[in-house]
């Protein structure tokens, strides 16, 4: 996954002879590709004023490059997909299941399974070096699950709950002053209404993985406009949001990570308006994209092969097409949970890190090769992962 990020006022993006030109006006940068040459995958326009010719849109189209259009507020407004095949057999069924409820339910716990499996997990790496516990969540999840579709959304919902009181604990020690409570206010959701900086980020995080996820349906023939856990309505997109629910964890860590580094500024990269809705400036959204991207490109062994994490939503899409087209395959969502990089460190660890002596190293009991090595990380800038003892020791 490699986003190009279109922000800042007076963005363009146009063709000239064969090359595709970028003018970031605002920040007084230009950078042109050639056919074939392009380092990015995907395009996201967070930009409320610019230029997108037609020959840049059709060379990106040329190029199966998606586009997605942001609002105001970090959601997906719109997205310009590349042509996926049209499958007619594959789209009856799809319907047939939804308008079955045993099997509409049966897809719909196993998309749930595989997200709670990986909420366990991500809670249980993030309590190694912050102050959060996964039990309040596995309790939720060894509660009753129900018989309906309808039980299967409250399980889901409780279980969710009590994660989000355990990611708040892990935000306030990183981030006190973010003002970050839950998912939800008692006036509202905040899923799309971010009154604080972190849901700010879990917004726009969640966006640009519901873009992978309509890509990803599109290219093997779906719907998105028939899901299974979620309900079909007016311009909604049930089946992406079904797809995601077993990667939101990525979005999760990803936010984690950029608040551990310690570089944002409540003011500075990020606006308030006048409804007192919190977006991100294109600073923050670089910050994000960087890290969701990185965490996305990484990759877990599945069946002798190593997949990256965004081909592995692709490939939930096939075996849900699968499945659809032939009921008595096995459904099986599950892929390995690995998330290493919870253990990076934010910028006063590294300060600590880099003035590290070598009696303190040694009083410490920290090996002399990692010694070495985080030293050497933190002083060239990189980013620095420290392990739960070691940081630990540092502290």
């Amino acid at each position: 996954m490699r986003p190009l990020l279109l922000s800042g006022f007076g963005t363009s993006l146009r063709v000239n002879g064969r090359t595709l030109e970028i003018d970031w006006r605002s920040e007084g940068r230009r950078e042109a590709y050639r056919p074939q040459q392009l380092p990015f995958d995907s395009v996201v326009v967070d930009s409320l004023t610019g230029s997108v010719s037609f020959e840049a849109l059709r060379f990106l189209a040329i190029h199966d490059l998606p586009v997605t259009l942001l609002r105001w507020n970090g959601t997906v407004l719109s997205t310009i997909l590349p042509r996926g095949p049209s499958n007619g057999a594959l789209r009856v069924a799809q319907v047939e299941a939804y308008g079955d409820p045993d099997r509409r339910l049966k897809i719909a716990r196993e998309f749930i399974r595989e997200k709670i499996a990986k909420t366990v997990s991500l809670a249980e790496r993030l309590s190694e070096t912050l102050p959060v516990s996964p039990d309040p969540v596995r309790e939720e999840v060894d509660s009753p699950q129900g018989t309906s579709l309808n039980d299967l959304r409250v399980y889901e919902a409780r279980v969710a709950q009590a994660y989000w009181k355990e990611f708040a604990r892990a935000v306030e020690s990183l981030w006190p002053k973010s003002g970050f409570v839950s998912r939800r206010s008692p006036q509202r959701s905040w899923n799309n209404s971010a009154a604080d900086p972190t849901n700010a980020l879990l917004n726009y995080g969640y966006s640009l993985l519901e873009s992978t996820c309509r890509s990803a349906i599109v290219s093997v023939g779906l719907l998105p406009e028939i899901g299974f856990l979620h309900e079909v309505a007016p311009s909604k997109l049930p089946l992406a949001y079904d797809l995601q629910e077993p990667f939101r964890w990525l979005v999760d860590l990803s936010v984690i990570e950029v608040l551990r580094d310690g570089k944002l500024d409540r003011k500075k990269d990020f606006i308030v308006t006048e409804n007192y809705h919190v977006r991100l400036r294109p600073s923050a959204a670089k910050a994000l994209i960087d890290r969701f991207s990185a965490n996305m490109n990484r990759k877990v062994a599945v069946g002798g092969r190593n997949y990256s994490f965004e081909t592995l939503v692709s490939e939930t899409a096939r075996k849900l097409a699968r499945h659809l087209t032939a009921p008595k395959l096995p459904l099986d969502f599950a892929y390995p949970f690995a998330a290493d990089e919870a253990g990076y460190v934010g910028s006063d660890l590294k300060e600590r890190v880099a003035s590290l002596t070598l009696a303190e190293r040694k009083a410490a009991g920290i090996s002399k090769t990692t010694w070495h090595y985080i030293r050497k990380r933190a002083a060239e800038g990189k980013p620095l992962r420290l392990y739960g003892k070691v940081a630990e020791k540092l502290r």
